[in-house]
């Protein structure tokens, strides 16, 4: 599949039965009417206003970024409110460090907490938000090129978790995803600081779930966005892009790097997958002292790989995955380290996927294309969906 670019030449310039001649040269003609797309944009006028956002950041001590995303976030005119989370407890975050911006500050909101909650602050922050979904970042990652995609994927399908990683990462997170037909398990893992868009109320919901599933686990709260997408138990939108780090700023040490990181990761990991699995089987949704997770699955369309324009104009996608997810057999008391770092792509298959992925597809480079491996089945397509 070339990259897709407009060739006047390549649709002859003559007239169909009787309908009046196309002049070609300027345009394509899609199919549709005016009309069809005076209604599509009242659809989207809808959803924004059903869906309005939230916008989510943590604030530990990287002060100048946190006010640079907040510039960003208010420039983008996209949020209805700005919520800081302010998880260092020796420092009193208010409002003044934006006081040079010239918009009004009136949709900001600081809450300065009394300890560091680490990832369990995000959901917190958005439980308290007066939008119906949230939109998080690291302050690390430069969003402002799919964050309109994002925002548009999301309205489309708002019941699952849309979310933005690089395309091995991506991969990485079709292997770890978990099907069992017989007990209603159908998830997979995202992680949410590249940019995401959630509902309010699975923010809630987490958080009710953590304090039930983790009361014997407290020091793993602290990773919750492990057990975040997993607990959803439905398989996350995610968008395949050439992801970007702002510059860094000198903070210190990482969460990442303190001790038993990386330990509480994999512990989190597999906890994560035996919590769901096991409450999905023993059916402990009708026990009264449980809050069952979802059986059903949310999403109205099928699972897709997205990429977004290099200037955020429109989305490519296809259902053409690598593999197919769905078929990959599960069986909690063999494959329950499937989701840590000892399942991590390696050979042909992942360096194909890296070689030819979406991102070839709207790169501007003609020289590049995306190719989809294997042989296209009946029922399968690529698409491109035009932000309007």
């Amino acid at each position: 599949m070339p990259n897709a670019y407009k060739n006047s030449s390549s649709i002859p310039n003559t007239s169909m039965s009787e309908e009046p001649p196309y002049n070609y040269g300027d345009y394509i003609n899609i199919g549709f009417s005016e009309f069809e797309f005076l209604q599509s944009k009242q659809r989207e006028i809808e959803l924004q206003q059903k869906y309005d956002l939230a916008a989510i950041l943590l604030h530990w001590q990287r002060s100048a970024s946190v006010v640079k995303a907040v510039n960003y976030l208010l420039d983008s005119n996209l949020f209805k409110e700005i919520i800081i989370w302010n998880n260092n407890p020796n420092i009193n975050l208010e409002k003044t460090i934006f006081k040079k911006n010239n918009h009004s500050l009136d949709s900001i909101r600081i809450i300065n907490s009394k300890e560091n909650l680490k990832d369990e602050a995000k959901y917190r922050a958005c439980a308290e938000a007066k939008t119906i979904a949230c939109f998080y970042s690291d302050d690390d990652w430069n969003t402002s090129f799919y964050l309109k995609s994002l925002i548009a994927d999301f309205r489309t399908d708002p019941y699952v978790l849309h979310s933005v990683t690089e395309p091995y990462t991506f991969y990485t997170n079709l292997m770890w995803t978990y099907f069992d037909n017989k007990i209603d398990l159908h998830t997979g893992f995202s992680w949410i600081g590249c940019g995401s868009i959630f509902l309010r109320e699975h923010a809630q919901q987490h958080l009710r779930y953590l304090q039930i599933y983790l009361k014997n686990h407290r020091s793993l709260i602290y990773f919750s966005d492990i057990f975040f997408s997993i607990w959803l138990n439905d398989i996350p939108s995610q968008f395949n892009m050439n992801i970007r780090q702002l510059p860094a700023i000198s903070t210190g040490t990482r969460f990442s790097s303190t001790a038993k990181f990386l330990q509480y990761l994999h512990e989190s990991s597999i906890l994560a997958i035996r919590i769901l699995e096991d409450n999905l089987r023993q059916n402990q949704s009708n026990d009264t002292n449980h809050i069952g997770f979802s059986r059903r699955q949310n999403r109205h369309f099928p699972y897709c790989v997205k990429s977004s324009s290099p200037k955020d104009e429109f989305i490519f996608y296809s259902n053409i995955l690598p593999f197919d997810i769905e078929h990959i057999p599960f069986n909690i008391s063999k494959d329950f380290q499937r989701g840590t770092r000892r399942n991590l792509p390696r050979g042909s298959n992942v360096s194909f996927f890296l070689s030819h992925t979406t991102l070839k597809a709207v790169d501007d480079d003609p020289k590049t294309c995306w190719r989809p491996g294997r042989n296209v089945r009946q029922g399968e397509f690529f698409a491109i969906d035009f932000l309007l």
